[in-house]
């Protein structure tokens, strides 16, 4: 079980590395941590400074799944593909970042 994990795992990363590209960003931010974080903040157009709230228990979760769902609007999606983010991340990530469909449309954050 523990390489099945290992292996969605590696197929989430290898999606989100191209999903970051699709919006202008560096691909390698999907594997170093916090950073891919602050990186989804800016491509789902809301401040990285959000981050500090992911250091809050409880209301973490609730502002995660907020920024999930901003994050996959970026791309096109609604709340059908929000849903389908939250409970087939890999295969999804996968859709998201190789789909000559799927372009990233929404507005970056700026300072």
């Amino acid at each position: 079980m523990e390489f099945l994990g290992f292996i969605l795992g590696i197929i989430a990363l290898v999606g989100m590395w191209k999903m970051f590209e699709k919006a202008d960003e560096p691909g390698w931010a999907a594997i170093v941590p916090f950073y891919n974080v602050w990186v989804m903040l800016k491509i789902a157009g809301l401040n990285p400074l959000f981050i500090l709230i992911m250091l809050i228990p409880f209301v973490n979760v609730v502002f995660g799944l907020f920024m999930s769902y901003k994050f996959v609007e970026s791309y096109g999606f609604g709340v059908g593909g929000f849903l389908l983010y939250i409970f087939f991340s890999p295969i999804m990530t996968i859709y998201m970042g190789f789909s000559e469909d799927v372009q990233y449309v929404g507005e970056k954050y700026e300072n």
